[in-house]
């Protein structure tokens, strides 16, 4: 049994031994091409560029008899950039190790071309048309856009600019430009800062996004409150935007979110004071404006309209005021002559001026002002009654009283008389 046991080891050796051998002399009996995806360039690929793949084309066996041809297949998303899509690489040699053959195909990638490992086929033609067809993912061509975009596409607010402690919810509008999905969308506004007059208002800091499909857009909103003393302007909140693609690579952005802080102007226009008040005359009126508002104007522009009422005795109907701080006046003086039959005088006037954040503005208004008759502004005391005609009756009066003082004393008897004629004489004619 000894014998038989070491016998049956001693042919199993000998056929494990041998087993290289025939595989070797098998390959040597014919061509044993082998084919491997060296590289591509660039690696990944993005949908719309070119890339160059090479292979790598080995022989194991016996030597070709014929031209081998590489043929690469493209189809969707792959196209030939240079309509090379086969090469002859010549015979063979066989056992060829480090003397392989390199081959190189330049291909476009479509521009709607999927993110991912996209397969590519491959053909090896070798001797009397027998071939080797590489299909079924064997080699896989990476396509990714370079970065996975989530692009900010609008920001409103509501109101368009926050008064001064007061509220205002802004809205942010995000869209994948990326060609997959993105996942874990963080979106975290940045207040720390102590010069920024504004904060999260019932509502915290953050917001996000679980997913979000390519192509697809979402919007998120945020609370914020100014402070009640901040100056307007614009201000800018630092965003931080934080991502994952599907293949899980991590995304950071950074972007700024401008807030504008201000109010619409307040501002009111009237006639402060008059010289004439009445029709048919001239004189000064003096035109005011008051900024009630708790936001500074500039640049304030003021001109008179054509009106019926009145005629213009100054030189311009243009005045330029300038700056027009919150809870404070500027006036201006203007000579016009008030037109006969009006009873209440109209003075159309147009404002034009830019609010603390320069957005233009401009408001027209129709200042009024009661006109008066003589005998009204005498009643009311606004004139003081005219005394010369009392004086001249007194005067006249006087010297009637003199002249018949000086005939009495004269003749006092002749006087008499005169006076007794008279009167009798209307008193019978009176009958």
């Amino acid at each position: 049994m000894r014998k038989i046991n070491s016998l049956i080891l001693v042919v199993c050796f000998a056929l494990v031994m041998a087993l290289p051998l025939v595989s070797a002399a098998t390959n040597y009996g014919f061509p044993n091409v082998e084919t491997t995806l060296l590289s591509q360039d660039p690696d990944p690929v993005e949908p719309g560029q070119i890339v160059k793949v090479k292979f790598k084309i080995e022989n194991d066996g016996k030597k070709t008899g014929e031209d081998v041809i590489v043929k690469v297949l493209p189809k969707f998303p792959f196209s030939s950039y240079d309509g090379i899509v086969e090469k002859n690489i010549g015979k063979l040699l066989a056992s060829s190790g480090t003397d392989a053959t390199v081959v190189e195909f330049r291909l476009k990638v479509d521009e709607k071309a999927a993110e991912g490992d996209t397969e590519l086929e491959l053909i090896v033609l070798i001797d009397e048309g027998l071939g080797k067809s590489y299909t079924n993912d064997e080699f896989l061509i990476n396509i990714q856009t370079h970065d996975a975009v989530l692009d900010i596409t609008s920001i409103s607010s509501n109101p368009k600019q926050i008064a001064p402690g007061e509220s205002a919810e802004v809205n942010i509008m995000v869209k994948n430009l990326a060609d997959s999905l993105l996942k874990d969308i963080k979106f975290k506004l940045d207040f720390d800062d102590d010069d920024l007059p504004l904060a999260p208002y019932q509502s915290s800091s953050e917001r996000r996004i679980s997913q979000l499909q390519s192509n697809y857009q979402n919007s998120l909103s945020f609370n914020v409150i100014a402070d009640p003393e901040a100056t307007p302007g614009l201000y800018k909140v630092p965003v931080t935007i934080t991502y994952n693609d599907e293949n899980g690579n991590a995304y950071s952005v950074s972007d700024i979110l401008a807030v504008t802080v201000g109010e619409i102007p307040k501002l009111k226009a009237y006639i402060k004071k008059s010289a004439v008040l009445q029709a048919k005359s001239e004189g000064k009126i003096t035109l005011e404006i008051a900024n009630s508002g708790s936001s500074n104007i500039k640049f304030l522009e003021i001109t008179l309209l054509p009106s019926d009422d009145y005629q213009l005795v100054s030189t311009t109907n243009y005045f330029y005021m300038g700056d027009v701080d919150s809870d404070d006046t500027e006036s201006e003086e203007v000579d016009i002559y008030i037109n006969k039959k009006v009873e209440t005088l109209h003075v159309p006037m147009l404002l034009k001026y830019t609010d603390a954040n320069n957005k233009p503005f401009q408001q027209q208004f129709d200042l009024e002002m009661n006109l008066y008759s003589s005998s009204e502004l005498k009643k009311f005391g606004l004139v003081e009654s005219s005394s010369a005609g009392i004086y001249f009756l007194i005067i006249v009066l006087g010297v009637i009283g003199f002249i018949l003082y000086r005939s009495y004393k004269k003749d006092p008897d002749k006087f008499s008389r005169r006076w007794k004629r008279r009167l009798s004489f209307r008193f019978r004619k009176k009958k």
